[in-house]
């Protein structure tokens, strides 16, 4: 229901554009369908499968029976039909055009199908998703609501949810987290989709800009997020898709676009506020153009223009008036310096220190010392290391060889004024993107290579013969080729990062359960504890943790049947068992040699049971 409602929306906004460019509207679209009704009853503490399986269909059927007045049902069905036939018309333009570049979009595919296999086949075993992506989800299916955590994990609290409040529809209904890393993947398919539209619009051919828009999903940083609830793949999905949506000349529906692109980026991750501050000049500058230009029509323009504002709220606001009403700080954990006050905004953590900037300078726009210079040995000088959050070397050899002397050919194509309306959007996301903190991990600035694919696009368009495109295809396949082959060959032999080789077929042919509780990565618990953790806590169980806790993850049972609860062991004794005694957990995780540990065992007959791997948590069984 809600990609067909999706799909009637995007249908109605641009039935006189190609299929990429509804694909796009339809994967903006759907997120927010599903986000606005999940917000909605997760602030009146009623996110529950019931009362979710009846809002959001009524949410639906609204958006589709507005989209019928612009769009009857048979256009609807004859644009379907169309885009259905995409493919086809694809590969008999490659044949037309003999465009080698096309066969990046069937490793594409291929990749994108593995990726949903390891989210079926795996249990979430990234760092970053077990430390507190996947705790988001969970609490958030918990305990019913979108209530402020009570946990020792910061970024639990505070960070944006969209990501995994998705992960949390995937996984409500049935009950079982089977799908918690799943909600990335149609992102994948949105970076690709505004990469080959663009390239497309600054004239490439079809074949050749649908092969740039795979290559986007084959660039390691990305495809090695696929799977994972990391939120960087959907971040750089988002930010393309608002510059795509900001470049021509305003018009409500692409400014509805834009908006929702940048709401649900702000909505995501923290450097989408950020970037919505960087853009809102841009989109206060085309709003009056486009109030301008709507003579006799202004007031009904104005409040088009509100409501779109609303809906970028809606998908995007609602943690930095949590984070501001419960601490005073819109973008706590961090602290924020506003000079301009004279105040310092309360937080846990410096971004100054954090990211490696002077004491009291911000660690955007470059801050951090040799932030440039880091940022170009990264790309061209340091061993990449090609953990699931790359961090070093770049995009790999097609992103340094080939994309970035494209960028710079766009650079140099400035000098000519009537290149300015189609260059200029390009470099804006590239440069908009290499504006966050520690630029040189490239998972934080995706945007600069969907920015070097579309110059690429730019270029192939220029050549008016088939030996010179040919020539720049071939080029282009074999440093994809060897860019995904480097990401993808060295998780391979690092086992400790890549699973198949060693879990594939022992999980295909694993039940549900065994899925679960399988210890793929050394930092996850023992598969003997875990599954004992499945057969033996009952609905309504208590686990207990402190705040030696790092995956806490791995504290939730597949199911979501327990309740897991903060207790803090670093307070007064006396206060840490009172408060044990009231909440009669089965399980509880306290610091390892910590005063409260021996206060459970001597005084509250706790058994042990094992030291969760990576961290100073100990687990005991409590008696009944």
């Amino acid at each position: 229901m809600c990609l067909g409602a999706a799909f009637w929306v995007a249908s109605a906004l641009y039935p006189d554009r190609g299929f990429l460019h509804r694909l796009i509207a339809t994967l903006l679209v759907a997120p927010a369908l599903i986000l606005v009704p999940m917000q909605a009853l997760g602030l009146v503490g009623a996110l529950r499968p019931v009362w979710l399986g009846v809002l959001a269909p009524v949410g639906f059927a609204i958006a589709a029976v507005a989209a019928s007045r612009h769009l009857g049902r048979e256009r609807a069905w004859a644009l379907l039909r169309s885009d259905l036939g995409a493919p086809f018309r694809l590969l008999r333009e490659a044949v037309r055009e003999r465009e080698p570049a096309v066969l990046t979009t069937v490793v594409a595919l291929g990749v994108l199908l593995l990726a949903g296999l390891m989210v079926w086949l795996y249990r979430s075993w990234m760092w970053d998703p077990v430390w507190y992506h996947v705790p988001i989800t969970a609490y958030a299916i918990q305990m019913g609501s979108l209530e402020w955590i009570d946990t020792s994990v910061p970024w639990t609290q505070s960070h944006p949810k969209n990501i995994e409040l998705l992960a949390a529809w995937n996984c409500i209904f049935p009950l079982d987290n089977r799908l918690d890393d799943s909600s990335q993947l149609p992102f994948a398919v949105l970076g690709a989709a505004v990469t080959a539209a663009w390239a497309r619009e600054v004239g490439a051919r079809p074949a050749f800009a649908a092969g740039v828009g795979a290559a986007w999903m084959l660039l390691p940083p990305m495809f090695l997020q696929m799977w994972s609830t990391h939120v960087d793949l959907a971040c750089g999905a988002f930010l393309g898709a608002a510059v795509f949506f900001l470049r021509e000349r305003p018009t409500p529906r692409d400014r509805w676009m834009s908006l929702l692109a940048l709401g649900l980026y702000a909505g995501t991750k923290m450097t989408g506020a950020f970037h919505l501050l960087l853009f809102a000049p841009w989109v206060a500058v085309r709003g009056g153009l486009e109030l301008w230009h709507a003579r006799g029509e202004r007031w009904r323009r104005a409040g088009d223009v509100v409501l779109s504002l609303l809906a970028l709220m809606a998908v995007g606001s609602f943690k930095y008036f949590q984070n501001l009403w419960k601490t005073g700080n819109p973008l706590w954990a961090f602290k924020v310096k506003l000079p301009l006050l004279g105040t310092e905004l309360p937080g846990l953590f410096d971004p100054a220190v954090f990211y490696g900037s002077r004491p009291g300078e911000s660690p955007l726009f470059f801050g951090s010392p040799g932030a440039l210079m880091q940022l170009l040995r990264s790309w061209y000088v340091e061993q990449p290391v090609y953990w699931p959050d790359v961090r070093t070397g770049g995009f790999g050899p097609l992103f340094s060889w080939l994309l970035v002397p494209c960028l710079a050919w766009l650079i140099l194509e400035l000098l000519r004024p009537r290149h300015w309306k189609t260059h200029l959007p390009i470099l804006a996301l590239g440069l908009a993107a290499l504006m966050v903190q520690s630029a040189w991990w490239p998972r934080f600035v995706m945007g600069v290579a969907t920015a070097g694919l579309v110059a690429l696009g730019s270029l192939q368009g220029r050549l008016r013969h088939l030996a010179p495109r040919l020539g720049l295809s071939l080029v282009f396949l074999a440093l994809t080729a060897v860019t995904f082959w480097r990401g993808a060959s060295v998780q391979v032999l690092e086992r400790d990062f890549f699973l198949y080789p060693r879990h594939f077929g022992v999980l295909l042919r694993s039940s549900p359960e065994q899925r679960a509780t399988r210890q793929v990565m050394d930092w996850l618990w023992p598969t003997e504890w875990s599954q004992r953790k499945e057969r033996e806590l009952q609905a309504g169980d208590v686990v207990v943790y402190d705040q030696s806790v790092v995956f806490l993850g791995e504290f939730f049972t597949r199911d979501y049947r327990t309740r897991v609860e903060y207790v803090p062991s670093n307070q007064d004794v006396a206060t840490y068992l009172a408060r044990i005694d009231a909440l009669k957990p089965r399980w509880v995780g306290v610091e390892g040699g910590s005063v409260a540990e021996r206060a459970l065992r001597l005084e509250r007959g706790a058994q042990y049971l094992f030291r969760a791997p990576r961290s100073g948590i100990v687990l005991y069984r409590m008696p009944r």
